[in-house]
């Protein structure tokens, strides 16, 4: 007697997800409608004529080389910014279980004053797309745990990109004069060009951003630089000669 064939076992059938563009320096930001920690409408495209320093977490993170090192970096630059020209925003990972009432409570942990820092969520949906647009690659590994790449965004008071810092391992400072930069105020150079330096060395270990550079010429760069304030401080401290 043949005993009878066992069910076939059918595969669920995985939709590829929709293309999604992503943003690169000079692009508009969408304007999506979303929501942060208090449950007030946060959107991108109304800056107020603000620049918008933006970054990537959820709230059950405990990567300390991640999300929890970037909240304290944002910590740390909300008592450096000056809130009628530069805003930040932090978009969460995970729309499904970051409401505001969790998002009001992480930034609790560290001081967030929603008058700076916005803590931004939203329909699921829309906070996918808008994190896909930016650029950021995230999957849920297992429950409660999501892999994601990380970034630092510039977004200029016309809501568009106007840097892209790949990784988390950017100085605040550095961002900080890049965004001053974008203001009326300025910023320092040397700042600048050290977050610019440490873009580039994100792109050469396989970041997104501006083209990366070669070793070679990110010494070069190094060199040029060292040349150039190397001669500055001999113009500065050049004594005349003395009468023979």
């Amino acid at each position: 007697m043949i005993a009878p064939a066992p069910p076939a076992m059918v595969m669920p059938v995985q939709r590829p997800r929709p293309f999604v563009p992503v943003l690169r320096e000079g692009d508009a930001v969408p304007d999506l409608p979303l929501r942060d920690q208090l449950r007030q409408t946060f959107s991108f495209g109304a800056t107020a004529g603000r620049i918008t320093i933006v970054s990537f977490i959820y709230a059950t993170c405990g990567d300390p080389k991640l999300c929890p090192l970037i909240a304290a970096k944002f910590a740390y630059l909300q008592h450096h910014i000056d809130p009628h020209a530069i805003r930040l925003a932090t978009v969460t990972l995970d729309p499904g279980n970051d409401t505001p009432a969790v998002l009001r409570a992480y930034g609790a942990r560290y001081g967030a004053d929603p008058a700076r820092w916005s803590l931004v969520t939203g329909e699921a949906g829309r906070v996918d797309e808008i994190v896909a647009r930016f650029g950021i690659v995230a999957g849920r590994v297992r429950p409660g745990v999501i892999g994601h790449s990380e970034a630092a965004i510039l977004v200029d008071a016309r809501g568009r990109i106007a840097q892209i810092v790949d990784g988390a391992a950017w100085n605040p400072d550095d961002l900080l004069a890049a965004a001053d930069t974008l203001t009326a105020r300025g910023g320092d150079p040397w700042r600048r060009f050290g977050l610019w330096l440490g873009g580039r060395a994100s792109a050469l270990c396989g970041g997104r951003g501006a083209p990366p550079i070669t070793v070679a010429a990110a010494l070069m760069v190094i060199a040029v630089s060292a040349a150039a304030v190397l001669l500055v401080f001999r113009r500065a401290f050049r004594f005349p000669a003395r009468p023979g």
